[in-house]
């Protein structure tokens, strides 16, 4: 249940925050330097300090004048609990084919799914959105969030690129292989190949243009080149194999594949985009990474691991502005979260997380096949343990000349923060009447500059001085989950609304 609200928005102080750029939510990833419109307390590692603090009144703000009744509670507890299992835009994520119909035991709020460009590029610039649509809309019908990829060349299925490409004159199909169990049905496109840059370029541009900041899609993995889309054409790479006896390097030169990114950049300002593989020249584009190989190949102990080549190309930071994702290696799903762990190659879950700072993986087993007993328990608390981790700590409200001031103090007990800027709903519900709001406002906490280990104040004025304060962060996408708290006081009132007191008190 949602209960609307009005657009006035309230900030109580500006802190001018030394951060690196950030998404302002459904807002744009190319914004410059956040200011954040709370009070942070430094309590991390990451040496994130506020520079100066503004107070501000504005025309909602407490009037409190000689003679004028006040009635302030002063700060009250509220009672934490683990992490959630059912918060938006994190966690595992099942594939959504073949999942009949996605009924799963296992928590989740997101889906994913792989989708070939010629489902959607039907001619030269001619696009048809129709199967995109139906994916997205099945997804959104059960209240859940895409993470999606497009792919050219998928081994063992037909190839994604458009039939214009492949007729008469077309582009060279002469890069069939058996590897990966492939046995000739997909093929390897020339990506240095002008038309085939056209292609993708253009399709890029035009995606961005219809579906940049659809609140149905949470992440896209940038994707299109190499096998699966994982932007690596391995062992393809320029060493003499018995598919490609020549040597030949398959992937496209570093200054096209870079061409390929900059792109995505240019068409996406506010959906969050992820690259398979960390590399140079990086620094200037605004992506997150994904790693596919999950909890197998992520920690730093090899030098092509996700996070040696995070480490070695300096995006080690890259996660307190653009998210991490990926895929727990599919050989280990059902395996990893055994106590002990018997996967051949397994490493340390709890650890490949806490050093990539990861908010989401593919983890389709756990939604396939399941987990039992321990394994089960371990799997769940892995699940919430990944991305951001909200909690209000303490509440106050003052009471003045008929309207409520309302403060709290936000805390991110995760290992990432939340990549969009959805505002928080303060309202104040009649309990006897809860479809009733007497009063309602909307705050700005620019969650996504809440790291890890910091704590915001956040304070808004609600015109009325009497019913159940409340929180919420609806999602935006309508019928989809709402970011909840966690804290005790969650839906114990209303369902997706975080109980902050009666007042008066």
């Amino acid at each position: 249940m949602r209960i609307g609200c009005t657009p006035t928005v309230v900030y109580l102080a500006l802190v001018a925050m030394e951060q690196q750029p950030r998404s302002w939510g459904w807002g744009n990833r190319n914004q410059g330097k956040s200011i954040s419109r709370s009070i942070m307390t430094h309590t991390s590692k990451w040496k994130v300090a506020a520079t100066a603090v503004v107070t501000a009144t504005l025309s909602l703000g407490l009037a409190c004048g000689a003679g004028q009744a006040r009635a302030d509670t002063g700060w009250q507890a509220l009672t934490t609990t683990e992490a959630r299992t059912d918060n938006p835009l994190k966690g595992f994520a099942p594939f959504n084919e073949n999942l009949d119909n996605n009924a799963s035991a296992f928590p989740h709020t997101m889906e994913w799914f792989y989708m070939p460009l010629n489902a959607v590029v039907k001619g030269e610039r001619s696009y048809d959105w129709a199967e995109l649509e139906k994916q997205l809309s099945s997804i959104k019908s059960r209240g859940h969030q895409a993470a999606l990829r497009f792919y050219l060349d998928y081994p063992t299925k037909p190839t994604g690129v458009p039939d214009y490409l492949l007729g008469p004159g077309g582009i060279d199909q002469s890069r069939k292989y058996n590897f990966y169990d492939n046995n000739g049905t997909s093929f390897s496109p020339d990506y240095n190949d002008p038309r085939v840059q056209s292609l993708i370029k253009d399709f890029v541009s035009e995606l961005g243009k219809n579906y940049d900041g659809d609140p149905r899609i949470g992440y896209i993995t940038t994707g299109l080149i190499g096998f699966w889309g994982e932007q690596h054409t391995y062992p393809m790479d320029g060493n003499s194999h018995t598919d490609n006896p020549n040597g030949a390097q398959w992937m496209p030169t570093r200054e096209v594949e870079l061409s390929y990114y900059q792109a995505w950049d240019a068409a996406f300002n506010t959906t969050k985009l992820l690259n398979r593989n960390p590399g140079p020249d990086l620094e200037n584009i605004k992506v997150g990474f994904h790693d596919d190989s999950f909890a197998e190949s992520t920690l730093p102990t090899i030098d092509w691991h996700f996070m040696a080549r995070m480490e070695t190309y300096k995006l080690t930071e890259r996660w307190q502005t653009e998210a991490i994702g990926g895929e727990v290696y599919p050989q280990n799903q059902l395996c990893v979260f055994n106590e002990p762990t018997d996967c051949d190659h397994a490493e340390d879950f709890s650890e490949a997380t806490k050093q990539t700072h990861t908010t989401w993986l593919v983890n389709h087993k756990a939604f396939s096949e399941g987990y039992s007993g321990a394994a089960l328990e371990k799997a769940t608390k892995a699940h919430a343990a990944l991305g951001y981790d909200l909690a209000v700590t303490q509440t106050r409200t003052v009471v003045t000349d008929g309207k409520t001031q309302v403060s709290i103090r936000l805390t991110n007990r995760g290992v990432a923060p939340f990549y969009y800027n959805w505002p928080l709903e303060f309202s104040l519900i009649n309990p006897q009447e809860p479809a009733k709001t007497v009063a309602s406002t909307q705050a700005d906490a620019n969650l996504p500059s809440l790291l890890p280990g910091q704590t915001t104040e956040v304070t808004a004025t609600l015109e009325g001085n009497s019913g159940l304060a409340t929180l919420c962060i609806p999602n935006p996408m309508d019928g989809g989950a709402p970011l909840k708290f966690a804290n005790a006081e969650q839906d114990t009132e209303i369902s997706g609304y975080l109980a902050l007191g009666s007042v008066p008190a």
